[in-house]
């Protein structure tokens, strides 16, 4: 297996989290599983990171898997922390409640994000996403399907070194904010992070241009490293996905209205608007 480390800047960003919108349980039965593809390939993005060097810093450390006819993004913090709770659980079979967090986190690991706690499968022309509510939301485990969006890209004759590749730039207007991105030509694969791709070569960077969102890459592995679905996905409702951006939009704007909850002295409803600015606009 050949492992490449990219270690670079840092930048200044704004944070896509809300510190009141908390983290979901722990998945509980990692162990059921399909297996619909095996990745040749396995990049690792930071999401928002304040050093590359500490992954401690991340608002999320992610994993894009590149199969031949499957593609799977999703949070590796997240996948071992459902890991050991599986194992926690095993040793303490009594216990009334499992840990709301195990393993290696980033920044606020408490506290939920849809960048976070969503699951993105790409198959042939199709986005499946799996949106993962937090606490108190899980009713609302949703996803959606779309045609995989295809962003329309300019080319620039800038570069940028980027873990000893040589970077072209392209940049783009994607539903509602402009976009910058890295590729790099000689790794010839039209994938990137999140929804990411179309471009010749594989996204090792790429941000809005008011660098909310930045997703950096910091590791590429070769080898066989099997994708994997979860059974709990059956539980999943189908949802129209602008109602599924609206939903996301509102809990992270007022998760106390949403999920109905009421101060414990007053009995009246909590509300705390707190401003939000998703990755898509529109």
């Amino acid at each position: 297996m050949i492992v490449l480390m990219f270690l670079s800047s840092m930048d200044l960003i704004g944070q896509p989290k809300s510190r009141f919108v908390m983290a979901p349980d722990l998945r509980e039965a990692v162990n059921r599983v399909m297996m619909v593809d095996t990745a040749y390939l396995r990049v690792s993005y930071a999401l928002n990171a304040d050093d590359l060097d500490n992954p401690s810093t991340y608002v999320d450390w992610q994993y894009l898997q590149i199969g031949d006819s499957v593609s799977k993004y999703y949070s590796k913090f997240l996948n071992e922390a459902d890991s050991l709770v599986s194992v926690w659980l095993k040793e303490h079979p009594h216990a009334d409640s499992v840990p709301l967090w195990l393993g290696e986190s980033g920044k606020n690991a408490d506290y939920w994000t849809e960048y976070q706690y969503s699951e993105l499968f790409k198959t042939g022309d199709m986005l499946t996403v799996y949106a993962r509510m937090p606490m108190y939301l899980k009713r609302h485990n949703c996803f959606y399907v779309e045609r995989i969006p295809r962003q329309q890209w300019q080319l620039h004759a800038d570069t940028l070194e980027i873990g000893g590749y040589v970077c072209q730039k392209a940049t783009c207007s994607f539903r509602g904010r402009s976009f910058e991105a890295w590729f790099a030509p000689d790794i010839s694969i039209p994938e990137g992070p999140w929804t990411f791709g179309g471009l010749p070569g594989l996204i090792l960077k790429v941000y809005d241009t008011d660098r909310l969102y930045i997703f950096e890459c910091v590791q590429i592995e070769k080898g066989k490293f099997p994708i994997k679905k979860y059974d709990d996905y059956k539980e999943y409702k189908p949802m129209n996905k602008q109602k599924v951006l609206k939903l996301q939009r509102k809990i992270n704007e007022n998760y106390f209205v949403v999920a109905k909850l009421y101060d414990y002295y007053t009995n009246k409803p909590k509300s705390r608007f707190t401003p939000y600015e998703p990755l898509e606009l529109e």
